[in-house]
């Protein structure tokens, strides 16, 4: 069994103030529950996640541990009457238990524990995934980590290695944490770990949860390097396995405007986006940054780097090559509507939040939008950029960066260097129109409307029906466009209004 000493072998970790496990800054409760746990007449471990991450320079608020010769059952209860939390058991067959604390200020830790032997410790530190997550720290010895596989050097050279590859296999979900892993270190996979996977692929299969999927997949998308990792689950098969409608876009060949096959496009996008983010304003970078839900992950980033695999979703099946004075054009008519309705059933298939999946298919939807806007350089008009905003509302600002990943992928033999910049220049100004059009929709919103429904229904005599509700959504507009200015002016406009629909 190899020791190391934390002072020696992560002294310079900001984690740390001093050379042990005692040194970290965690809340006092959970310094007390750490002293508790030392203090019983077992050994208890703390293993994995958490250890791994004190030498990333990572925070942490998972800790799992293990238990010598004590059972977990017991612990909760004991844990519960002392500090004044509630345990439940995550497995029946493991009898694996969590703790969590009452106290809102604390409600992000848990605190999992598993039993063994206390002869049966190698074996329980043998059969995890990764060299790196094998770590362990007795409590008793806070200052000591239990590196049995050589982790810390594996960690040191960034490098993701199995300690079995079998062990893969016990939970095939280890697939995709490989490359979460190797995003997250910026490192790489030992050959051997990613052949492995590419001949296992078979035993990735129903049976492994689409919510345990999602998350390390979240966790790739989020990262800014993500590109690299994507790429690599698509070269050995996984990606596909997740979102088998991917597919069908290896049949797409490239054309005039894409010179990549569709398949290639569509992760090239990410790499795109990735590149050409530094270009948009930093208040929009700082939305794209925000998580989309209450946890921390994913992130609006992340999610519409997956909306940009996903976009041209829709052209496998609108595929057409027609014959247009003596030239093949291939056309991909209604691919926009048709890949809205295939990422709905995938965001049902993998169990995302409705938030999520209204995201991606929403930007799937309306990723063609911002560069009709500007036909045959004509300028646009108020009124075309107010129904845009209106349309695509707070997805704006995601479905711009998409636009912009996807212009830069798009570099086929009828696109010139002068095309890109062209489109680039359409996608910043938006940019900043869009920031006016919020801010002035801000204010509006604070001020009371010139003219409500109940008044509609009295200027008009109509009772209630969606007519109301498209008169307001038009004079809207025309309020936005300076057409209507007063409330003389919105009741003579309703009055026009009403004549054209008679």
């Amino acid at each position: 069994m190899v020791c190391y000493c934390l002072a020696s072998v992560i002294f310079q970790s900001k984690l740390f103030n001093g050379n042990s496990l005692n040194a970290l800054k965690l809340p006092l409760k959970v310094h007390e529950l750490l002293e508790y746990l030392r203090s019983k007449d077992f050994d208890v471990y703390l293993v994995g996640g958490f250890v791994r991450d004190l030498f990333c320079d990572i925070e942490s608020k998972d800790l799992d541990f293990i238990l010598t010769d004590k059972k977990t059952l017991e612990l909760g209860k004991e844990l519960e009457n002392k500090f004044s939390g509630n345990s439940f058991l995550l497995d029946d067959e493991t009898q694996t238990l969590r703790f969590v604390f009452n106290d809102d200020m604390l409600k992000e830790f848990t605190f999992d524990f598993t039993s063994v032997p206390k002869d049966k410790l190698y074996l329980d530190l043998e059969r995890r995934d990764f060299t790196f997550n094998a770590l362990a720290i007795n409590l008793k010895e806070p200052g000591f980590v239990i590196d049995l596989f050589n982790g810390i050097n594996d960690l040191k050279r960034k490098h993701v290695k199995a300690i079995k590859l079998t062990n893969l296999l016990d939970d095939p979900l280890r697939f995709i944490r490989a490359f979460r892993f190797e995003a997250l270190l910026k490192g790489e996979l030992e050959e051997s770990l990613n052949s492995f996977i590419k001949d296992n692929l078979d035993h990735f299969d129903d049976e492994v949860s689409v919510e345990r999927i999602t998350v390390e997949l979240w966790k790739i998308f989020d990262t800014d390097t993500s590109f690299s990792y994507v790429r690599q689950l698509a070269d050995v098969g996984l990606l596909e396995k997740i979102i088998p409608e991917l597919s069908y876009c290896r049949k797409v060949p490239p054309n005039d405007h894409h010179h990549l096959p569709l398949f290639d496009h569509s992760i090239e996008l990410v790499k795109t986006f990735e590149e050409n983010y530094c270009k948009i304003p930093d208040w929009a970078q700082e939305i794209l940054n925000k998580p989309i839900g209450l946890s921390s992950s994913p992130k609006i980033k992340g999610v519409t780097k997956l909306a940009s695999i996903l976009h041209d979703i829709g052209k496998p099946d609108t595929w057409e090559v027609k014959e247009i004075n003596g030239t093949q054009k291939h056309t991909f008519y209604g691919h926009d509507k048709l890949g809205e309705e295939i990422t709905e059933k995938i965001g049902e298939r993998l169990k995302f939040s409705n938030s999520i999946t209204h995201l991606i298919s929403k930007l799937v939807r309306y990723h063609l939008r911002p560069f009709q806007l500007s036909q045959n350089d004509a300028p646009i008009t108020s009124r075309a950029l107010y129904r845009f905003f209106r349309d695509v509302g707070d997805e704006t600002i995601p479905l711009l960066m998409l636009s912009l990943a996807d212009l830069w992928a798009t570099r086929g033999p009828k696109i010139s260097e002068d095309d890109l910049k062209k489109n680039e220049k359409l996608v910043m100004y938006l940019f900043g129109e869009y920031k006016k059009y919020h801010e002035e929709k801000r204010v509006k919103d604070k001020k009371k409307k010139l003219i409500d429904g109940n008044e509609v229904m009295q200027i008009t005599g109509l009772k209630p029906s969606p007519i109301i509700g498209q008169i307001l959504i038009e004079l809207d507009e025309a309020i936005a466009v300076g057409e209507v200015s007063s409330k003389d002016e919105a009741k003579d406009w309703i009055l026009k209004k009403l004549s054209t629909l008679k």
